[in-house]
């Protein structure tokens, strides 16, 4: 089953948020265990798998990196699976600068410093997302496939810094 037709919106990385979330509940209050409770017990299991699936669905797509890394699992690369590391040197060399910063910013906090490098990595981050919007486009799936792996990089150093930043705040 396809993520797209069972929400039956366009194939694309970007996803109208909206529109997915209308047709997400449309989609649990058509198939949600409750409106089968007196039926027999394959039926219900077949409610509650189908709302699994539904669930499934609606967390890949309206996440944009696990939405791009469906789109390249629906082209046949399975991300998941594969023993595949980034083999871009001076993005390797990159993340470890950037690794050594966060490490710094660790050990001595300060909130601009902070924000400054927040800033650095989302141009990053929107810049490889524009590279794989183009890649995806232009069914150039195993360049899509390196950017989304840099991506995923570049997302774990974001959440890193988020972390960092509220942990400010609890002091």
């Amino acid at each position: 089953m396809n993520y797209f037709e069972l929400f039956q919106i366009p194939v694309s990385l970007t996803v109208d948020t909206a529109e997915l979330s209308v047709r997400y509940r449309d989609l649990q209050r058509q198939f949600h265990p409750d409106n089968v409770a007196a039926q027999s017990d394959a039926i219900k299991l077949a409610s509650m798998q189908k709302t699994v699936e539904i669930n499934n669905a609606y967390n890949t797509l309206k996440n944009p990196l696990a939405c791009a890394e469906y789109l390249l699992m629906l082209q046949g690369i399975d991300l998941r699976s594969e023993q595949h590391t980034v083999k871009d040197t001076a993005f390797l060399m990159e993340q470890l600068e950037w690794r050594e910063e966060l490490d710094d910013l660790q050990n001595k906090p300060d909130e601009s410093a902070i924000s400054q490098f927040q800033s650095r990595v989302k141009q990053h981050y929107q810049r490889y997302f524009q590279s794989l919007e183009r890649q995806l486009a232009d069914a150039q799936f195993n360049e899509a496939a390196d950017t989304l792996r840099k991506l995923k990089f570049i997302q774990k150093m974001k959440d890193e810094l988020d972390k960092l930043e509220e942990s400010l705040f609890d002091l």
